[in-house]
């Protein structure tokens, strides 16, 4: 049996000799004596496009995808995936195999998009078992969500299976009675707490005795104080006491916990607390199920106290909550496009231009790529130099199928429509609103991975965009924008990945030796610009974190003698140029002297 690793070798060998159709005829051996080698199949339809064989190519990739998943390399898998897609978007099978992949990383928004792409394939080619399968699959992403639940009785009914819709219509129901009574018993609970509270009277301070007062005249003091303290506040407070036991009588121990930690709070804070406005109100319903694991709740609370700040034009309170439900859900258009119209009417470009960024990502990962087109295009209008809006803006000519981006917006805006809807397509898109204004990012780590692995396949758009959305996570930013800057190198956009890892040298609270890759990207990029002395400083810099490495050690000598070398011309330049200047000046005082002798 061979070795995998001189197989990969020889591959190699072939291929730089140019001698492809033998490296395609090792790979499809391998493969063979290593079925389960993913990344032989990533190079076998590699080499297939080279020679033009696309359909072999496609498959090929394919059946790689299928044991990437099998092995559990679901970013590998994905990258493959993308690859097909990129040659023929029309594989359906593709979209589903992605949706599962991106729900085995826990990228909800990723996986429902594919997800729903694939069941509207199927629905639109008659097989609506696999549809309605496909949707039961996404309310999974989103659990416990009544209204979605209520959406997808909807579409049951709508093809004739009533039963079913009337299943999950009535498990919607009872989700929101449950709710319901949830957020009665916790609004009960914080006003009860809220009337105790008041009832307590406040710990009388005891100033404490000055070092001149005698031990006399402390037990006098301590006499008349301490009867007041003790006739009115321990009965009182163990009457208290017990009423806070008795909440778990009530609701469950971890609701009453957390009811005990705001009476606490409240004990311990300030004496005399001003009265919460209503919005201030419900944003701490809003955070007191967000500990609770309950976020649809939570928002539903953002969103109302965000309509209540937004009326009475109070900008700044608007602003946090819309960035709140941001965090909450990156899939969310509302809020975004709230922000953008407050950095609007404060007139503040810069921060529009971040929130029109987000806006355009937003609509970029929902597959409304043609709108997310128009806001890169406005951005440009604002800020012509914007470098993402430049890397991602394509221009393309606007067809009458274009759909109008104030339109996708106002159906965000839009209230959830009535239970009498009559067509399923208004169905099925209710039912992706509904999706994505309830799902969450997920895990940053999973991100970072699917870019490592869209890199590691020349995917490198990709790629940059997956660890853009990683570089959110603090502990990852770094890492992330180093990896960023090394795709812009890959390919040969110098000034963005000069920018990116400027960005990641600015990032604070790391190690000195986590910045030595982005030193070391940053002296290749400018020795890529043929700026020699910042490529220098840029390794040296490197080398004083890490002296141990062989490679940059030899690249610190090459390029001190290259500059070196630069400077000695440079000076053999200038030395050249004056002597030119002095011999032409020279001439001339000696034609000027000609000159004067023969008017003379």
């Amino acid at each position: 049996m061979a070795d995998l690793v001189d197989v990969k070798r020889k591959i190699a060998e072939l291929e730089t000799k140019g001698d492809i159709d033998d490296a395609i005829k090792t790979l499809e051996a391998a493969i063979n004596e290593f079925p389960k080698e993913g990344s032989l199949y990533n190079k076998l339809g590699d080499l297939y496009v080279k020679v033009s064989r696309e359909k072999n190519a496609l498959h090929t990739y394919e059946k790689g995808a299928r044991v990437f998943k099998e092995e559990t390399y679901f970013p590998n898998a994905i990258a493959l995936c993308k690859k097909i897609l990129r040659f023929d978007k029309n594989r359906t099978e593709i979209y589903g195999l992605l949706g599962e992949l991106h729900r085995e990383l826990d990228q909800k928004g990723e996986a429902a998009n594919y997800l729903l792409e694939y069941a509207d394939r199927k629905r639109k080619a008659n097989d609506l078992d696999t549809a309605l399968k496909t949707y039961d699959m996404i309310k999974e992403l989103v659990p416990n969500n009544p209204r979605i639940l209520k959406t997808i009785s909807a579409i049951y009914e709508q093809v004739g299976q009533k039963d079913r819709g009337s299943e999950l219509l009535e498990e919607a129901k009872e989700i929101e009675t449950k709710h319901e009574k949830f957020k009665e018993t916790i609004l009960e609970e914080k006003e009860k707490i809220g009337r105790e509270t008041q009832e307590v009277a406040p710990p009388e301070v005891v100033e404490e005795a000055k070092e001149e007062v005698d031990a006399e005249a402390k037990e006098e003091i301590a006499e008349t104080e301490e009867p007041a303290v003790v006739e009115e506040v321990p009965d009182m407070v163990d009457e208290e006491v017990d009423k806070k036991i008795s909440i778990e009588d009530i609701v469950s121990p971890e609701v009453a916990e957390l009811l005990k930690d705001e009476q606490r709070a409240s004990a311990h804070g300030v004496d005399v607390v001003e009265k919460l406005s209503e919005i201030d109100k419900t944003i701490e319903l809003g955070e007191l199920y967000l500990k609770l694991d309950s976020t649809e709740e939570a928002i539903d609370c953002f969103r109302d106290a965000e309509q209540d700040a937004w009326q009475r034009k109070d900008y700044d309170k608007a602003l946090t909550l819309n960035k709140r439900i941001a965090e909450l859900r990156p899939f969310d258009l509302k809020s975004r496009q709230h922000l953008v119209e407050i950095a609007r009417i404060r007139e503040d470009n810069e921060s529009k231009i971040t929130y029109m960024l987000e806006l355009a990502e937003a609509l970029s990962r929902r597959e409304a790529k043609s709108e997310a087109q128009k806001v890169y295009r406005e951005i440009l209008q604002i800020d012509p130099d914007n470098a993402i809006a430049k890397e991602r803006f394509v221009p393309v000519e606007k067809t009458a199928a274009s759909v109008d981006l104030g339109e996708v917006l106002r159906i965000e805006q839009s209230e959830a429509k009535a239970e009498t809807i009559q067509s399923i397509e208004e169905l099925v898109s209710e039912f992706r609103r509904e999706v994505f204004e309830s799902i969450g990012e997920g895990d940053y780590h999973s991100h970072y991975d699917l870019g490592v692995a869209y890199k590691g396949m020349g995917l490198f758009q990709e790629a940059v965009e997956e660890f853009e959305i990683a570089a959110r996570d603090d502990g990852l930013k770094l890492k992330a924008l180093e990896m960023t800057g090394s795709c812009y190198l890959e390919y040969d956009k110098i000034d963005d990945a000069i920018r990116v890892l400027h960005e990641g040298l600015a990032t604070e609270g790391h190690a000195d030796q986590d910045y030595f890759g982005v030193y070391f990207l940053l002296g290749s990029c400018y020795e890529r610009k043929n700026d020699l002395k910042s490529a220098l400083k840029s390794y040296v810099d490197a080398y004083n974190i890490d002296k141990k490495v062989p490679a940059l050690n030899q690249k610190i000598l090459q390029l001190k003698q290259k500059v070196t070398d630069e400077l000695k011309k440079r000076r053999k330049n200038a030395s050249g140029e004056a002597l030119t200047e002095k011999s032409s000046s020279e001439k001339s005082k000696t034609q000027d002297k000609k000159s004067k002798i023969t008017y003379l």
